[in-house]
């Protein structure tokens, strides 16, 4: 498989603005939380902008939870036409009234669990967490792959690892609630899983409120829990870099899109969610080692690439969405705040 054929090259950032030209203006389309580095956004926005003229708003305001808050400020006046998000986000805008539905071409041929029956969220991809190497690091520090979760606390891999904020991030706020049941937990109990988040933030673990795949290429972090594709894209391109999907349990996060209630271009907006779930963005998405909803357009060599984690742990979104709030506040004042584990968990509700 010929790569440059299938992702084309790399395009500029597209930064919103409201000054310039009223034609300028007129070619960008705005959205929150396209990142170049995440889902090869970088890739998507050039083949949209190349079929249409049209230019997409890439790395603005990037992070889930970063682009809700942004939308829940802007709610009385849009400034953008909705958001990519981890979908337990999407079902919060859902819920705060910041979005409006809009059922795009192929809607009907996602499964049920995966969209809003009414189309204020749905799904286009989805993306396994595992933990990422770079085998250069791990070498020079004379260090084995970590294999499993817990191997990440151990004081040998002190310091090398690294995540994004939970607080910042969907990919995150997901794997902060599957470690929990990873872990042992239950839904009524996130005991075990803040412990863990705890511990690794102990052990010099990094919660960083930026896209973190381009620190673990250059060896900025050895060690690195995130999406799998945002790994195993890099390692196609020559990055030194491998994947590891933990045998006691990998969890997945739902990716998707929304568009804002009042969007100011609904009618584009509109055709640029017909065109996510077309074949174009959705084979791209796929070499981009992603997992798209409509898995026909999953290329057969990097499914085989991808394959299957040996324990996949299932989430309930809408337990997930009820929570995560609360869990990420719980988070800030455990593992940033030092907070009393116990004592908050119980006051969010967490843990009896």
């Amino acid at each position: 498989m010929k790569r440059r054929d299938v992702l084309g090259a790399f395009g500029a950032t597209a930064v919103m603005t409201f000054a310039g030209s009223r034609a300028r203006a007129e070619q960008l389309l705005p959205f929150y939380d396209l990142p170049a580095k995440y889902m090869n956004w970088a890739a998507l926005g050039t083949a949209y902008e190349k079929r249409t003229g049209v230019k997409l708003t890439i790395d603005l305001k990037t992070g889930s939870s970063t682009a809700l808050a942004a939308m829940k400020a802007e709610v009385a006046r849009p400034q953008v036409n909705g958001a990519f998000w981890s979908l337990d986000i999407a079902i919060e805008g859902k819920k705060a009234g910041v979005t409006m539905p809009y059922k795009p071409k192929g809607f009907d041929a996602i499964p049920d669990s995966r969209k809003d029956r009414d189309g204020h969220w749905w799904a286009m991809s989805s993306a396994n967490i595992v933990i990422g190497a770079n085998t250069d690091v791990l070498r020079k520090h004379n260090l084995p792959l970590p294999k499993t979760w817990n191997d990440l606390l151990k004081p040998d891999y002190k310091g090398l690892c690294g995540m994004m904020e939970p607080t910042y991030s969907g990919t995150a706020s997901t794997f902060a609630y599957g470690i929990n049941f990873i872990q042992g937990g239950t839904k009524d109990d996130f005991t075990p899983g803040m412990k863990w988040l705890k511990a690794f933030a102990d052990n010099g673990g990094q919660y960083r409120s930026e896209t973190m795949g381009p620190r673990l290429v250059t060896g900025d972090v050895g060690i690195l829990i995130d999406a799998e594709g945002n790994i195993l894209l890099p390692k196609a391109e020559g990055a030194p870099v491998v994947v590891i999907a933990p045998p006691d349990g990998v969890v997945a996060v739902e990716l998707g899109m929304s568009m804002m209630k009042g969007a100011p271009d609904q009618e584009r907006a509109r055709q640029f969610f017909d065109w996510l779930l077309g074949d174009e963005a959705q084979s791209i998405i796929g070499a981009s080692y992603f997992r798209p909803v409509r898995k026909e357009t999953l290329p057969k060599a990097v499914a085989a690439e991808l394959g299957e984690p040996e324990k996949l742990i299932p989430l309930d979104l809408e337990h997930e969405a009820a929570v995560v709030t609360n869990l990420k506040r719980a988070f800030t004042e455990i593992v940033t705040r030092g907070g009393d584990l116990a004592d908050v968990l119980r006051r969010y509700r967490l843990a009896a």
